[in-house]
């Protein structure tokens, strides 16, 4: 169908979650607007698009039905195309808004007034109108096919039923993508819920089951939750059950895929305290169904991390993870949350950063300021234990970690008042690259500048000490 969405500024991302989920389900939709100034005519493309719409949706808001609003003057031109609302205009409430100030015409149907995921809820309504206005048709065709049985015997009827049933699973399909995109952008309750109600209408359909064990992998993996309001047991209950019927007849990497993330999932219930099963178990099984799965790798790399069990055998799974090839971001975002959390494993964040820098993947800002601050910073300047240090240096190879370096932090990306560290820190990877003669100039230069600008503190005294360990380098 043709929609059109009226809608007040101030809610734009509902209104382009919205537009999306429509797409999906082979919806058209027009939600842009051209930001009139008054005294303007109103633009033609605009009441093209109201004229030819088969159904009007209004986001109801306090800003969207207030005097002079756009959504208003949009709202009277659907209502001089129908005299009556029903069937062709849904008022969708998404903001606390005085009953006695929307506008009547909005009121001579029923307001819809979501009490959860707004925009599933808005799909259902629409899927209703949409039903509604073909079922006089459906009708039509029922008569047809009776006329057609009775004159060209079984075959006509036949053919109906054939294409009643492409009709059907075209719906399933625009169906299932819609509540897919719900999931991929992160609305994953919400399209749990959508996926359950599918599922309690089309229970047998394979497709729907995918998708649906799909989203709830992904849920699984991409799972926030904030204190006080939920808890991993809270998702796990709900998800749980999905994956385990998937594997009546999953196999291969399909059912390797569903064992690590119930094997995940009790990693999660561990971490509440919560009384669950092996994860490691899961994560055996898993392998035993495809031998370099990316999932079970990974998440039982974390689990040992996070248990304590094994830094080795993690840093193995992690290994052969990566080189799956398969969703690389995910396996990266464990390595780094995992090292990251413990000064133990801070410095094989290096040697991840370092793998990636070789493979020209991209990283992101919060990796590189976490970093920066508590690993290049923090062993290469504010620690004084020259063994720690030493043994940071020798990581990698000299001119690799320099390289590392430059390309995690470029002088352009660091912020005023650290480029005084940042100098230093260099400095000193540039030393340890076997360019001590550039290195001891850099310092004398940066030393130089900190005493023309009267600096003084740990950045001077470093550059000191630094400076005099390679003249007595050099002296030897």
């Amino acid at each position: 169908m043709d929609i059109f969405i009226s809608y007040s500024s101030k809610y734009r991302d509902l209104c382009e979650r919205l537009q999306l989920a429509l797409d999906a389900e082979g919806h058209r939709c027009f939600v842009d607007r051209t930001e009139l100034e008054p005294g303007q005519p109103f633009d033609a493309e605009l009441r093209k698009a109201i004229a030819d719409c088969d159904v009007f949706i209004f986001l109801v808001s306090p800003e969207s039905v207030a005097t002079g609003s756009y959504a208003l003057a949009e709202l009277n031109l659907a209502q001089q195309r129908w005299r009556h609302p029903g069937g062709r205009v849904l008022p969708v409430v998404v903001a606390p808004t005085p009953l006695n100030s929307i506008p009547t015409y909005l009121k001579a149907v029923t307001l819809l007034q979501p009490k959860g995921e707004i925009v599933a809820e808005t799909l259902a309504a629409v899927a209703r109108i949409g039903t509604r206005g073909r079922r006089p048709l459906m009708l039509t065709l029922a008569a047809v096919a009776v006329v057609a049985v009775i004159a060209a015997g079984a075959a006509g009827y036949v053919w109906q039923q054939r294409t009643e049933e492409a009709e059907r699973k075209q719906l399933v399909a625009r169906e299932i993508a819609s509540a897919t995109v719900l999931c991929t952008s992160g609305a994953h309750s919400a399209a749990w819920s959508r996926f359950e109600e599918l599922q309690s209408r089309y229970p047998t359909d394979a497709g729907l089951q995918n998708a649906r064990g799909q989203c709830g992998m992904r849920w699984l993996r991409e799972i926030r939750v904030r204190v006080g309001e939920q808890t991993f047991a809270d998702i796990v209950k709900r998800v749980q059950p999905a994956l385990v019927s998937g594997l009546v007849d999953a196999k291969g990497q399909r059912a390797a895929d569903l064992f690590a993330h119930l094997g995940w999932a009790d990693y999660l219930l561990t971490r509440e305290g919560a009384i669950a099963g092996d994860p490691a178990a899961h994560f055996q099984r898993a392998l035993k169904e495809e031998a370099d799965n990316v999932y079970a790798h990974a998440m039982w790399g974390q689990h040992l991390w996070w248990s304590r069990d094994g830094d080795t055998e993690a840093r193995e799974h992690f290994a052969q993870a990566v080189a799956s090839g398969r969703d690389r971001a995910f396996v990266r975002a464990l390595q780094f949350g995992g090292s990251l959390s413990r000064a133990a494993l801070e410095p094989y964040a290096v040697l991840v950063a370092n793998d990636m820098r070789l493979a020209g993947e991209p990283v992101s800002d919060a990796i590189r300021n976490r970093l920066w601050s508590r690993v290049y910073r923090s062993y290469l300047y504010t620690i004084d234990d020259q063994g720690t240090r030493t043994s940071f240096l020798a990581l990698l190879p000299g001119d690799v970690h320099l390289a590392t370096f430059d390309w995690l932090f470029p002088q352009s990306a660091i912020p005023v008042n650290e480029i005084p560290v940042w100098r230093y820190v260099r400095l000193r990877l540039l030393a340890n690259a076997g360019r001590a003669v550039e290195a001891r100039r850099g310092l004398q230069d940066l030393l130089g500048e900190l005493s023309a600008q009267k600096s003084d503190g740990r950045v001077v005294d470093q550059t000191r000490r630094l400076l005099k360990e390679s003249k007595a380098l050099d002296a030897r």
